[in-house]
């Protein structure tokens, strides 16, 4: 039997949820079974392999929300074993696929500006471009304390290599390692400042910061707009002393400020506040860690990388966007998880990668009120801890 292609309506979750997508039919034999199963894990969206009576087919459409063990959803999603209807049609599903690691984002570099890298765990190793230690001004980006290892494997981990890992959000993504933290975790600003301006010397898209402090840092700020000024978006964690108020430097204009959740709430560690961008799962997070292994963190610095990831795919899907529409790509992109709109506890809401890779014509978000601006002595004040 030759393949049948058409477009049907699609609803799961008991007819609660809808979508139009493409349906590509085949009589069900195991070798066409494979075959589909094949084509959806190539396709770059959302899809599924079903049953239907004598046939197979896959089905496949950015409308779609497949099962999905990086993506927050919102509402039911497809999963293996459902049954759906397919134009009318019953059709149980075999397989289903979210299709982010099918995203081309070979082109897409993300800088992590943290405590170094194991260059050769197997979650990494091949994707690593231009290391730099900033610190003794090398190469040599050997990560003591494992912490920029684990951001790194939140944004670009290989999948299926850990049971209990979920993988990279953009898992085909090069890393750009630059150690700026030593082996307790501790920075100077001005190697941070030089970090953010080696990466967007050195071609990066997306600089992820999962550090921060209380204290204004302009040289830091000023490195953010250059790095603006060259294409880049820089992702921020809020900082984990769960106060009212993003640390420095979530907390300068041109970042995508992130706090931690977990199940649509804030996280009681997160700092959250008049900064915050956006949520993203940041308890218990199971990464890379040195010396090929896996490990459990938690905090703002996990929450961070995820967001870093998604806007890797949403770059290589959109190059010639500008730092300043990513960022309200991201503020839409979202499961308002909080009080309806903008909300201290969680931004504009929880990421959705659903809807930040495959969204159309998302609604424009109303924005959060704006904090005063201080002034340079009250910063020079803030910097000394005399206010």
């Amino acid at each position: 039997m030759p393949a049948t292609t058409n477009t049907a309506n699609v609803t799961w979750a008991k007819g609660s949820r809808a979508a139009q997508a493409g349906v590509k039919k085949l009589a069900d034999t195991a070798a066409n079974r494979a075959a589909l199963q094949a084509e959806a894990a190539k396709d770059q969206l959302p899809s599924a392999v079903v049953k239907m009576g004598k046939d197979v087919a896959l089905i496949s459409s950015a409308a779609l929300q497949t099962g999905s063990r990086i993506a927050r959803t919102e509402g039911a999603s497809i999963q293996q074993g459902d049954t759906l209807s397919i134009g009318g049609t019953d059709a149980t599903v075999l397989y289903e696929d979210d299709g982010f690691a099918e995203i081309d984002t070979k082109d897409v570099i993300v800088a992590i500006i943290d405590t170094g890298l194991d260059v050769n765990h197997p979650a990494i190793k091949g994707r690593v471009v231009s290391p730099y230690n900033v610190i003794d001004h090398n190469t040599d980006v050997t990560d003591e304390e494992g912490h920029g290892t684990h951001v790194a494997g939140i944004i670009a981990g290989a999948r299926g290599l850990n049971a209990d890992s979920e993988g990279g959000v953009a898992p085909n993504v090069k890393i750009m390692p630059i150690k700026a933290a030593g082996k307790n975790g501790g920075f100077r600003a001005s190697n941070v400042a030089e970090g953010i301006r080696y990466a967007a010397d050195h071609g990066a898209k997306v600089i992820n910061m999962s550090l921060g402090g209380p204290l204004w840092m302009p040289y830091v700020q000023d490195a953010i707009k250059y790095a603006e000024s060259k294409g880049v978006v820089v992702v921020c964690a809020m900082g984990n002393s769960g106060k009212q108020s993003a640390a420095y430097p979530a907390r300068f204009d041109g970042v995508l400020a992130v706090a931690s959740s977990k199940d649509g709430k804030r996280s009681k560690f997160s700092n959250y506040g008049d900064r915050t961008d956006v949520t993203a799962p940041g308890e218990h997070i199971i990464s890379s860690v040195p010396g090929g292994k896996y490990g459990d963190k938690s905090g703002t610095s996990m929450a961070s990388p995820y967001v870093a990831g998604a806007v890797a795919l949403v770059m290589a899907q959109h190059p010639d966007w500008t730092p300043a529409q990513v960022r309200d790509w991201m503020d839409r992109a979202v499961n308002d998880v909080g009080p309806t709109g903008w909300d201290k506890d969680t931004g504009y809401g929880e990421v959705n990668l659903f809807k930040a890779v495959y969204g159309k014509d998302l609604a424009p978000v109303v924005r959060a009120p704006q904090p005063p601006k201080q002034s340079f002595w009250q910063k020079v004040m803030a910097f000394f801890h005399l206010a």
